[in-house]
């Protein structure tokens, strides 16, 4: 069995899948593996401060920064795969378009596609910008409702560009890795395979808490980039509005950045709500949940949703909509280990949100139940399932 793997990351690191990468590399360190990562941009000052990554992954460069997929790059891939025997490439999110560019050089190296997102949510993106832009003009209005509307629904333009991408891309690869089993499913039915043997569904990880902070104060806390055709965090505002009486002595908390940031300012301005704070970006996420009792997610659509693990792993009580698979297995069963509302029940949120605010044994109840479900996601487990994959690669 080859030992040596490599990870693809167009930017490294950034955001979650970088982390889950993070944490997949060091329990295989452990367990004897030698790793490599390609990327085009590395940021080393971004990594966590306690992190070894430097020392342990020897990190290759992509020489063309301006075409990730080209052919420069793709033979760079080969060649540096060849020379250290790099049996494995695990390329994490980014669609890699030059795999068969890969492939011409170095017709041995096995190749890992892990999809990071929730399974064709690229055509609920394509329909909410252009929900969005139609408020922009009249122009813009016409086009979405006597044009877009007869792709989505009539002719499912959208859906078929995006399964023949999602086919060619599932073809060219040796294994194909989704976040969960149900999203496992989906791929299976959408794009009718029949044979299933390089569909693997492994979840993302998350390390245990240490100190978990158990007295919390009267705080929901959303936390998250803040963008409006995913995240939603206006509906968390309507929300905030509609128990606008019944909320005093508590405090909603935004953390996080985004191209939204400004509506979201100016919506809680025109609803005059006084008990809500905008906290910005913050990379010690930890001192938030040590304090706030409740998280919510009021997104469209979520792939793994990696701040309800992150809840749960600190004791804070997550909720959200159930606007994908991914966010049901985090949080089921549903009242055991946080709350899953019906898409996109605004009162339904509400009275469950206002429900769990005034009742403190059911907080305390369900942040013991959430922590012991985090345990199921660390990085222990999740390594265990990489490693099985890894022995069945031939």
């Amino acid at each position: 069995m080859n030992t040596h793997i490599a990870f693809f990351h167009e930017y490294f690191p950034k955001g979650g899948a970088e982390r889950v990468t993070l944490d997949i590399c060091e329990y295989l360190i452990t367990k004897g593996y030698t790793i490599y990562l390609f990327t085009k941009e590395y940021y080393a000052d971004k990594l966590p401060v306690n992190s070894s990554f430097h020392k342990d992954v020897e990190v290759f460069i992509l020489p063309d920064s301006d075409n990730t997929n080209s052919s420069v790059n793709a033979k760079y891939i080969a060649e540096k795969t060849r020379e250290f025997n790099i049996g494995v490439l695990i390329i994490q999110a980014y669609v890699l378009e030059s795999i068969n560019k890969i492939r011409f050089h170095n017709d041995s190296l096995k190749i890992i596609y892990c999809n990071h997102g929730m399974p064709f949510w690229e055509i609920d993106d394509k329909i909410a910008r252009k929900k969005e832009n139609a408020k922009l003009s009249v122009s813009k209005a016409l086009q979405y409702y006597l044009i877009d509307i007869h792709k989505v629904y009539t002719f499912k333009t959208y859906y078929k560009r995006i399964y023949r991408a999602y086919k060619k891309l599932y073809d060219e690869v040796d294994f194909y890795v989704t976040l969960c089993e149900g999203y496992s499913a989906q791929i299976k039915d959408k794009l009718r395979l029949n044979d299933t043997r390089k569909l693997f569904a492994i979840n993302n990880s998350e390390k245990p808490v240490r100190n978990i902070a158990f007295d919390k104060e009267n705080i929901v806390l959303f936390m998250g980039r803040l963008s409006y055709a995913d995240k939603r965090v206006d509906r968390l505002i309507d929300i905030w509005d509609m128990l606008k009486d019944k909320t005093d002595g508590w405090n909603l908390v935004i953390v996080g950045e985004g191209p939204e940031k400004s509506n979201l300012e100016k919506q809680v301005q025109k609803l005059h709500l006084e008990n809500v704070k905008f906290a910005g970006f913050c990379n010690e996420p930890k001192k938030y949940y040590d304090k706030a009792s409740i998280l919510c997610m009021t997104s469209s659509f979520e792939g793994w949703g990696l701040v309800l693990t992150e809840a749960q792993a600190n004791g804070v009580v997550p909720m959200a909509f159930g606007c994908s698979e991914g966010v049901k297995e985090i949080l089921s069963p549903n009242g055991v280990n946080g709350f899953v509302i019906p898409p996109f029940d605004l009162d339904a949120y509400a009275r469950t949100l206002l429900s769990i605010m005034r009742d403190v044994e059911t907080r305390k109840r369900i942040q013991k139940n959430a922590i012991e479900k985090s345990k199921s996601y660390s990085p222990e487990v999740i390594g265990e399932k990489w490693i099985a994959l890894l022995n069945a690669i031939k």
